[in-house]
């Protein structure tokens, strides 16, 4: 079977490998067993032969120190044996316990024999002097006892005879021990040096012998590698655009069917070299065309932007799902809206929603009118009353479905403002007239009657006797009437004859403080409390002091009388958006929304005997000062008019 260069290659790294491994696992090997070896000898021989050294050290000295007690003065002697006895044998215990603790932390049983037989003939010889050591004890217990009787000072020959062979035997066999334990820590040191020795010299044939191979398994694979290199030099000349490179195909093998492979991928390449030059010629000529029509769409772009940005008309443009997509400036400023806040959130969402609500509505069929819809005076959100005209039609794609939404809106306050006004006083001037003449047709006759009853009175003063009371009362009935009447006429034309406003400077609190004093008798008669809040940073508005006086006398005595029994007046002025705003505010009856619609018409009056030409007078001085009033009101919750009057300051806040 023929193997392929992978297999080949793979087959000579992973003998390499292998050889590595088994280095690897002999070094590892040999270090574990002299770890074993050196823990044993620092966690055992060398604390053992310490405890050894301080065992004969304690041993010599307690044998020396105890026949130097046997031969001390008697008065002191029992006292130095009772300390040196106590220490001896509490220091004895203490190490030879140390040691058989050191013992018994050993896995005996993982131990060559040789070591365990070791280790338990020290465990024996640690017993042994453990035994001569609790031996001598007990003969110094016999002697300490002995010196303890008066009589003993002088004593016969007994144990302290024993001490010094005792001493001499426990001492020989600490000795012993101590040895074994040099021996054993010598030979264990050689022994580990031997093997360190073996074990380099393995490592180091073994190195070289892996070092062989991998130089074979590298000139080799060289070798087998070496037509790669021209297959390199022939990739690096067709990358630079030289397709005739070809490579010898060599032996039957990967590389030479890899030759033959590149041979033919190089003639392919060619062939399509020359044909995509050819079409990048017509790509770049594509490409040319393609950035002119890009600049002529930008600049057609551009040209669109700037019409939109030009146009005073605010423009808002909608996905089909009511969501914003782009809007002008004049829309930022017409809607409140900003662009980072509106663009990509539905409509509804927005400030306008209150404003659009009928183009919500009406979503679905804006976007299947060609034409679109209108929709007129829509109320603004934001202070101040602002109307807009808005204009709702569909954006078409290319394919004929509606894209979007485009919203023109128009703000329309000061044009339906001016209409009504217009409106209103064509109609009141129309009035006007016809109250000037209706006045005067009845002002004639009314001056007649008036003579003649009061003829009529002189008479009947002459005729006094005879004459009982009800002509007299008849004719002070007529009296009346015609004085009423008179009134009534005179009112009219004041109504028709109302003249152009004289405009001075003047300080609208200060008018509507005078009023109250004028007033103030009034006020206590028919039991209202007023409650003034006048903004001091009023300024000085343009005004016909005269006509405003008789305005806010009809708007104040129309309060009083909606409170027949008595209530609170508020009367209050700020400012705001270069508007002065006088609200006056009773807590009377209050009215529906029938008489609200009506409430400044000439002659409508919710009062028996009222001409219904107050508050009509009222609103015709204010539109003249280029003001506005309205009322708002609701059923027992009173009566508010509000008089807005154009600021010439600054705005403010």
């Amino acid at each position: 079977m023929r193997l392929s260069l992978a297999t080949k290659m793979f087959l000579g790294y992973t003998l390499l490998i292998l050889m590595f491994g088994v280095v690897s696992v002999y070094v590892l090997g040999r270090f574990s067993a002299e770890r074993a070896q050196l823990n044993q000898l620092n966690r055992q021989l060398l604390p053992l032969d310490r405890l050894a050294a301080e065992i004969e050290a304690l041993s010599d000295a307690s044998v020396r120190g105890l026949t130097d007690i046997l031969r001390a003065d008697p008065a002191t002697r029992l006292t130095l044996l009772q300390s040196g006895r106590r220490s001896f044998q509490r220091s004895m215990q203490l190490r030879i316990r140390q040691a058989q603790g050191i013992l018994g932390r050993s896995d005996t049983a993982s131990l060559p024999d040789k070591q365990r037989r070791f280790l338990d003939e020290v465990g024996t010889r640690l017993e042994q002097i453990r035994e001569q050591s609790e031996a001598l004890d007990r003969t110094l217990a016999e002697i300490e006892k002995r010196w303890l009787e008066p009589e003993s000072f002088e004593p016969p020959p007994g144990p302290e005879a024993e001490i010094e062979p005792a001493g001499r035997r426990l001492l020989r066999d600490v000795r012993l021990m101590k040895l074994a334990l040099k021996n054993r820590i010598t030979a264990q040191v050689l022994d580990l040096e031997q093997q360190e020795g073996t074990a380099t010299a393995v490592v180091l044939w073994l190195s070289l012998l892996s070092v062989a191979v991998g130089a074979l398994i590298v000139l080799l694979s060289f070798l087998a590698l070496r037509p790669v290199q021209r297959l390199s030099e022939a990739a690096r000349r067709i990358s630079q655009g030289d397709f005739s490179a070809s490579v010898p195909t060599g032996a039957r093998d990967e590389i030479g069917f890899l030759a033959t492979e590149f041979n033919r991928m190089a003639r392919a390449l060619e062939a399509r070299e020359a044909e995509s030059r050819r079409q990048q010629e017509q790509l770049a000529l594509v490409n040319r065309q393609l950035k002119q029509s890009s600049l002529d769409l930008e600049l057609l772009k551009l040209y669109n932007e700037n019409i939109i940005r030009s146009i005073h008309h605010g423009i808002l443009v909608c996905d089909v799902r009511g969501f914003v997509t782009t809007l002008n400036p004049a829309a930022e400023t017409l809607f409140g809206l900003q662009p980072a806040t509106a663009v990509g959130k539905p409509l509804s969402e927005l400030p306008l929603a209150g404003t659009c609500a009928e183009l919500l509505r009406n979503w679905s069929r804006v976007l299947n009118e060609k034409a679109g819809l209108f929709f007129e005076a829509l109320t603004l959100p934001g202070p101040g009353e602002r109307l807009v005209d808005l204009r709702a039609a569909p954006l078409f794609g290319a394919d004929g479905n509606a894209q979007g939404v485009l919203i023109l809106g128009e703000e329309v306050t000061e044009k339906v403002r001016t209409k009504q006004a217009l409106i209103q006083s064509e109609r009141l001037a129309a009035i006007g007239r016809m109250s000037a003449m209706v006045a005067h047709e009845i002002r004639n006759p009314l001056s007649a009657i008036g003579l003649n009853a009061e003829l009529l009175e002189e008479e009947l003063l002459r005729l006094e006797r005879g004459v009982g009371d009800e002509p007299r009362k008849l004719l002070a009935s007529i009296s009346g009437e015609v004085e009423r009447l008179t009134q009534v006429t005179d009112e009219y034309l004041r109504f028709a004859r109302l003249p152009k406003p004289h405009l001075a400077p003047e300080d609208l609190n200060a008018i509507v403080r005078d009023l109250l004093r004028f007033l103030g008798p009034e006020m206590t008669r028919a039991k209202v409390e007023v409650h003034l809040e006048l903004d001091a940073a009023t300024p000085p508005l343009p005004l016909d002091e005269s006509q405003v006086r008789q305005a806010l006398i009809n708007l104040i005595k129309n309060s009083v009388q909606s409170m027949p029994e008595g209530g609170t007046l508020r009367i209050r002025t700020d400012r705001s958006d270069g508007t002065v705003r006088l609200r006056i505010q009773d807590s009377g009856r209050g009215m529906d929304a029938a008489c609200l619609e009506r409430i400044f018409d000439p002659f409508f009056s919710t009062r028996d005997g009222g001409t219904g030409l107050g508050l009509t007078l009222t609103q015709q001085i204010v539109l003249e000062h280029g003001g506005r009033i309205r009322c708002e009101s609701a059923p027992g919750q009173g009566t508010c008019f509000v008089v807005e009057f154009p600021s010439p300051g600054p705005a403010a806040g």
